[in-house]
């Protein structure tokens, strides 16, 4: 599903887990605050010191308790994801025990895909799935002018910890790679996998049609070795029909796949949900694998808050 958030679409009976970030659309839920009141706010603070991040997290505290709302700093190390989840299980069980009929609204916006992959599987895991309201605030804008990717280099693959590992490597290797404005790394999955078959994806459309083309132009070198027939297009921001594109791309849910799936999320936030999902319906599943840039490219980050959106409701 994809609609716009709205106070009348998420109860004030809820409880928000956020994120803050030198991106200024960490705070895209919160803004809709006073308007919306939910229970309580769990608000993920990565470790790594980044002078804007902090600023941004004191701003997002700031909002909280001007509007009287409790909040809970849940500590968040990138070189150790699964102990900073492990961590943070406490908290968020006893706030979902203390309302237990509140909805989860997990705002994804600026976490990294493995982050909030790990979450997702957790809440299915908690039995906490049917209260999951998944929100994603859209960049307004990014400064590719000059055609600088959004990160250097690849550090390491990683499967998703919680998530299915790789699938019997009997059978030849079907890499899916989703494709966003990374460049090196879309690159170097490639050549270190060496699949025997590769489908790129490109989000479409893009958030913005001022934008038509851009995925194209970061990976044109990898699009001219994989060959353009392996290119298809993927909606960018519903995760539902992500799942449903993916099936007709990769195989259904009811059969065995004569291919090793490994599916790389580096396009949209959405789309590597949309992946999630496929997985869910999947008894076959396809191994998601997490690149680990060497360094991101903050310089050439998003700029401000542009449409923000339920891309899952709880149950009815």
């Amino acid at each position: 599903m994809k609609v716009p958030f709205s106070s009348d679409r998420v109860s004030n009976d809820s409880v928000l887990i956020a994120c803050s970030s030198h991106e200024e659309r960490c705070e895209g839920a919160l803004r809709h605050i006073g308007e919306w009141c939910p229970r309580s706010v769990a608000l993920f603070h990565y470790g790594e010191y980044n002078p804007e991040r902090e600023s941004r997290h004191d701003q997002m505290i700031a909002r909280i308790m001007a509007n009287d709302l409790s909040s809970h700093d849940l500590p968040y190390t990138k070189s150790d994801p699964s102990g900073s989840l492990r961590g943070a299980i406490p908290i968020l069980q006893g706030l979902f025990e203390q309302h237990p009929h509140a909805s989860i609204v997990l705002d994804i916006s600026v976490m990294t895909r493995q982050h909030f992959l790990m979450v997702c599987q957790w809440v299915v895991d908690a039995g906490y799935w049917d209260r999951l309201v998944v929100v994603y605030s859209e960049p307004s804008k990014y400064d590719v002018t000059n055609y600088m990717p959004l990160s250097f280099g690849l550090s390491s693959l990683q499967q998703v910890p919680g998530l299915p590992p790789c699938a019997d490597l009997s059978r030849p290797v079907h890499l899916v790679l989703f494709l966003g404005y990374e460049t090196d790394r879309a690159m170097a999955m490639y050549d270190h996998i060496q699949p025997s078959r590769t489908t790129l994806i490109i989000p479409h459309p893009p958030y913005q049609s001022s934008w038509v083309g851009l995925t194209e132009h970061f990976n044109a070198d990898l699009i001219s070795v994989v060959g353009s027939d392996c290119v298809r297009r993927v909606e960018s921001i519903d995760p539902d029909r992500v799942a449903r594109q993916l099936e007709d791309i990769v195989g259904g849910a009811n059969t065995r796949s004569q291919w090793a799936n490994i599916i790389v999320p580096l396009g949209t936030k959405p789309q590597a949900l949309g992946a999630f999902y496929y997985n869910r319906s999947w008894s076959d599943q396809a191994a998601i694998i997490y690149a680990r840039p060497l360094r991101y490219n903050n310089r050439f980050y998003s700029q401000g808050v542009g449409k923000t959106w339920i891309i899952k409701a709880a149950a009815s």
